[in-house]
């Protein structure tokens, strides 16, 4: 039997009381209780990257240089593990104190970026259990594939906030696009690490390395007197 034009519009309107859909639609929400929960998650993070130390039955006369260089590889993969989590809580906290608020999209696509960061402790561990052995590049290959999304999912709410309207400073076409094309610079690094790293696998490592050391560096929204910063007492 067709449905009628009054009967679907009964069930759109009831739906429509439900669920709203459209971003324009949404209320926007301070973004405190946002940044405690990527913090929270960043945290379990980083304990569980540590997980992967442990010591190993020794022998008299061994020191404790016997304990660390057994376990080199692990140790570098926890250093970068650290590096990487420092990195990711800076781009967060960068990125939410630029937003005046988020509706309902800007609060999914924030969370799905910090569940991501969940699997650093199983990709650093790949890669630390890789090295000396000639699939090295799996897990180098495993850490730039989760950068990759970490930064694609970065890029996507970026360029969220600046269409919705969620950034603190009024966005312009041309702020949205340099935001935009800034991330698109490292995610192209991402790539050709991932690309490049079956056949140069340290290579690769390098690039992935630069990523995260450009993640700590401050970049022009950290500069004092933006985003109602607290300012400093200086002598000048």
């Amino acid at each position: 039997m067709a449905t009628s034009g009054n009967e679907r519009g009964g069930v759109i309107g009831f739906l429509s009381r439900i669920y709203v859909l459209r971003p324009r639609d949404q209320a926007v929400h301070p973004a405190g209780r946002l940044a405690g929960f990527t913090d929270a998650i960043l945290a379990i993070a980083a304990t569980l990257t540590v997980l992967n130390l442990s010591t190993s039955v020794d022998h008299p006369g061994n020191r404790l240089g016997h304990q660390i260089g057994s376990q080199k590889a692990v140790l570098f993969a926890t250093a970068l593990a650290f590096m990487w989590i420092t990195g990711s809580w800076v781009l967060s906290h960068r990125a939410l104190r630029q937003l005046r608020g988020a509706d309902h999209y800007m609060t999914l696509l924030v969370i799905s970026r910090s569940l991501v960061i969940t699997l650093i402790p199983f990709a650093t561990s790949l890669l630390a259990r890789g090295v000396g052995h000639d699939d090295f590049w799996v897990g180098v290959e495993a850490v730039a594939i989760v950068i990759l999304v970490e930064q694609l999912l970065a890029t996507a709410g970026t360029d969220y906030a600046h269409r919705q309207g969620l950034t603190l400073t009024p966005s312009t076409p041309a702020s949205r696009r340099f935001a935009v094309r800034m991330w698109g610079f490292w995610i192209a690094i991402t790539v050709a690490a991932i690309l490049v790293a079956p056949w140069v696998d340290w290579l690769a490592l390098v690039l992935i390395i630069v990523t995260r050391i450009s993640s700590l560096l401050p970049i022009a929204s950290d500069r004092r007197g933006l985003y109602g910063d607290l300012g400093r007492n200086t002598d000048d």
